[in-house]
């Protein structure tokens, strides 16, 4: 039974991926910063199909906290005793109607995943897959940047140290229009780019769900229900992946990180940004 953690997994987008994970007979830890609002494990064991083996647990997760994180790991090690993780989704965000600052919006969407991945990387299967849940919002931002700052966001070579500037000098600039929102999903693709040069055994890869209906979206004229947020999530966890570090637009095709390609149109074919 193939075990996968995802953040945020008590509402939204991620609460539908462990409820479609769990009813396929998949070993899910459902993160969540709160026990209460990890609840909803309840309902989703409660509701298990007659025959089915699949499992979800909670697991105290509040990914813009060292401490959290680090008590979390040792949480799921103790669970999994021998076995391995086949996969880590990185889910849990904020922003846009949550009413935050931009450095909450930076410290969750960017330096939040990266605390998840350096900590459960010990425990993930050496072939084992991360998915980064970006947005729409990294190529509306990246296309607003100067050349310069957009030629650096999508070279597939960028550094750490290039990311954590960034991660500052990008708030409030002039192409940050949502309140860092954008900066911190664009920021997130170039960090999967550098992890992909990393760990080069993992398949790892960075995705725009769609304009979901969730509690961030609320009010905005989203329409499409958290369970059709899940394809490109689902495709990069299970399907064979053809390259790795890409970003992939909600109908889970390869797609660009300087401008926003939509669902139908034909796949990003890589050429540099020029």
């Amino acid at each position: 039974m193939s075990k996968i953690l995802v953040t945020g997994g008590n509402a939204g987008i991620g609460l539908a991926l462990c409820k479609q994970l769990t009813y396929e007979g998949r070993h899910v830890y459902l993160g969540s910063r709160s026990l209460e609002k990890g609840a909803a494990v309840k309902a989703i064991m409660d509701g298990l199909p007659a025959g089915c083996a699949g499992k979800c647990e909670v697991v105290q997760l509040d990914t813009s906290s060292d401490s959290s994180v680090a008590a979390a790991v040792e949480a799921v090690k103790s669970s999994l005793g021998s076995d391995q993780l086949y996969g880590i989704v990185n889910n849990a965000g904020t922003g846009l109607g949550h009413g935050v600052t931009a450095d909450v919006v930076m410290n969750t969407n960017l330096f939040g995943p990266k605390r998840v991945i350096e900590g459960f990387m010990p425990l993930l299967n050496k072939e084992g897959r991360i998915v980064n849940v970006g947005s729409g919002a990294g190529p509306m931002y990246v296309a607003r940047c100067p050349p310069e700052v957009k030629k650096m966001l999508c070279n597939p070579e960028i550094t750490w140290p290039e990311i954590a500037e960034h991660a500052k000098s990008g708030l409030g600039s002039a192409a940050d229009a949502m309140g860092g929102y954008g900066p911190s999903k664009a920021l997130l693709s170039c960090y999967t780019m550098l992890l992909a040069r990393e760990h080069p055994s993992l398949s790892i890869s960075c995705i725009s769900p769609g304009f979901i209906d969730t509690g961030m979206t609320s009010g905005m004229g989203a329409s499409k229900s958290p369970e059709e947020g899940t394809v490109s999530i689902r495709h990069c966890l299970f399907e064979k992946l053809p390259g790795n570090g890409w970003y992939y637009g909600s109908d889970a095709v390869r797609s660009p990180l300087h401008y926003m390609r939509n669902p139908g149109e034909p796949a990003y074919n890589g050429e540099p940004v020029s």
